[in-house]
């Protein structure tokens, strides 16, 4: 695979040593933004994920993949002259475990000052010794973040947010937040090292929530498949037992909803100066008796289709089998399929988001660990004999496809 030719990202190099799902994501949108991305995994403990082997073909697609023990010696060269050239670094581990091998931020920036380094941890860098070395992984974070305690209902108690959004959006911010720095680094010449612990991003992503707590002690409270604070937002069953989520807020969008349940928008229930409807007034039980009723004299995909045209925000509740047909989904290509190393079709997510001018592309499936030893190494300038040696060392090694 020769270094990609398209994208945003064309000419930028990031080197990451992840696994799992922190940190991976971030690397895989750059991967697919035209990035050549170079996955360095442990040759004792290769990626957790690899045995999900759909997963590891949606998310490490376009990238090469080298398996080396970075803190062996040789293996320590190696990495040096990876990241000589490279933009990007990204790693997870625990906090401080870099720096324990001796490869702190410091010795990196001796081998390419410009280097943006980006450490994904559950706890961050620094702070209590304990807390720093604890192990986490993204329910650990949704718990201590405060996150999980929004989740679910009162009856259930906490649902851990699922897929796995603590490592999306831990990895949402590591990339975000590595361009910036990259975007500096180019203007200046000097790098940037960026401490992305997962509970803080889960932390930063709840809205003015915490916020709100710490300046009124109000804990927001858990809402379940409705919420609590305004009628008519949440999910609706209808008449053939499949599900829509509905929101009527905003007074525009209340005075159609009104209006398309059957109610009198302008009375003393529903006034023409209300923007929601809250749980507690007269006309709360009156307007979600009207929407239960309203559903269940109707199909979901009627419903959905009703509420849509005189501009109520509705949706179905997809599951992955309805997605396929869709026809938004059809007409943007939402879903796609490639080729894999192995020579069959495979189908997932596309590139998102979409570039107008500078699309990304797939082009080709996720490698097998190793995959690009030879072709990497060969780069940096190694000879047939010394890959030879390497591999009898097991400083690198490989797997089958």
């Amino acid at each position: 695979m020769k270094s990609p030719s398209f994208g945003v990202l064309e000419g930028y190099k990031v080197v990451h040593a992840t696994q799992s799902l922190a940190g991976p994501f971030a690397a895989a949108l750059m991967a697919d933004w035209g990035a050549d991305c170079v996955w360095i995994e442990n040759p004792t403990t290769r990626d957790i994920l690899r045995w999900r082997t759909n997963m590891i073909e949606q998310d490490r697609r376009n990238q090469r993949s080298i398996l080396l023990d970075i803190p062996s010696p040789e293996g320590r060269k190696i990495f040096f002259t990876l990241i000589k050239d490279a933009h990007i670094f990204i790693e997870s581990s625990k906090g401080g475990q870099w720096a324990e091998w001796g490869l702190t931020d410091e010795v990196l920036w001796e081998q390419n000052a410009a280097l943006v380094i980006v450490h994904c941890s559950g706890y961050g860098q620094d702070g209590i010794p304990e807390y720093v070395r604890r192990p986490s992984y993204d329910p650990v974070a949704q718990a201590f973040s405060g996150f999980l305690a929004l989740q679910g209902d009162d009856h259930s108690g906490p649902i851990m947010g699922s897929p796995q959004l603590g490592d999306s959006f831990m990895s949402l911010i590591a990339a975000a937040s590595a361009l910036a720095a990259l975007n500096k680094a180019q203007k200046t010449g000097r790098g940037e090292s960026i401490d992305v612990a997962q509970y803080e991003c889960l932390l930063r992503i709840q809205q003015g929530y915490p916020a709100e707590y710490l300046n009124t002690g109000e804990q927001f409270p858990r809402q379940g498949a409705k919420a609590k604070w305004v009628v008519g937002f949440g999910a609706y069953t209808c008449k053939d037992g499949e599900q829509v989520f509905i929101v009527c807020a905003g007074g525009g969008v209340l005075k159609r909803a009104i209006i398309e349940f059957g109610l009198d928008y302008g009375s003393e229930l529903f006034p023409k100066c209300i923007s929601n409807v809250f749980p507690g007034t007269l006309g709360a039980p009156v307007f979600e008796a009207a929407i239960e009723a309203y559903c269940m004299a109707r199909t979901a995909k009627e419903v959905d289709e009703r509420l849509n045209s005189v501009g109520v925000p509705c949706s179905l509740i997809n599951e992955y089998r309805h997605l396929p047909d869709n026809p938004q989904y059809l007409a943007r290509e939402t879903i796609t399929d490639w080729e894999t190393i192995a020579g069959e079709k495979f189908k997932g997510v596309n590139i998102i988001p979409r570039f107008k001018n500078f699309p990304g592309k797939i082009l080709r499936g996720a490698p097998s660990s190793g995959y690009d030893n030879e072709a990497i190494l060969s780069e940096l300038g190694y000879s047939v004999e010394e890959l030879k040696k390497l591999y009898e060392k097991k400083v690198i090694t490989k797997a089958q496809v």
